[in-house]
């Protein structure tokens, strides 16, 4: 049990950074490349790599190649499952009013 917790706990404090969260969300609708992730969350092309890398590292998200474009997506169910979650409860409202 405690090492499920401990896996949770990481799990947890990679995607409590308000930019990581923000892309997971983007990339539970769908795959989305680089650019349409960096103008989405309002951060920099160099910042928007580096927390690309650090969720890619954790194998949250993966990238395909599409000449010279990046386009990621999310490949843990886990992720999937806890971004699916935190939307139903704090973003339900802003998509039912179409925000």
């Amino acid at each position: 049990m405690f090492a499920n917790a401990q896996i949770a706990s990481k799990l947890l404090k990679l995607i409590a950074h308000p930019h990581r969260l923000m892309i997971l969300c983007l990339l539970l609708e769908g795959k989305k490349n680089v650019t349409e992730l960096t103008e989405a969350v309002g951060i920099s092309q160099t910042a928007m790599s580096n927390h690309l890398a650090r969720l890619r590292s954790e194998r949250l998200v993966d990238f395909t190649r599409y000449h010279r474009s990046l386009v990621y997506e999310l490949t843990a169910d886990e992720v999937r499952q806890i971004i699916a979650a935190l939307h139903q409860i704090y973003c339900a409202d802003e998509s039912e009013n179409g925000q």
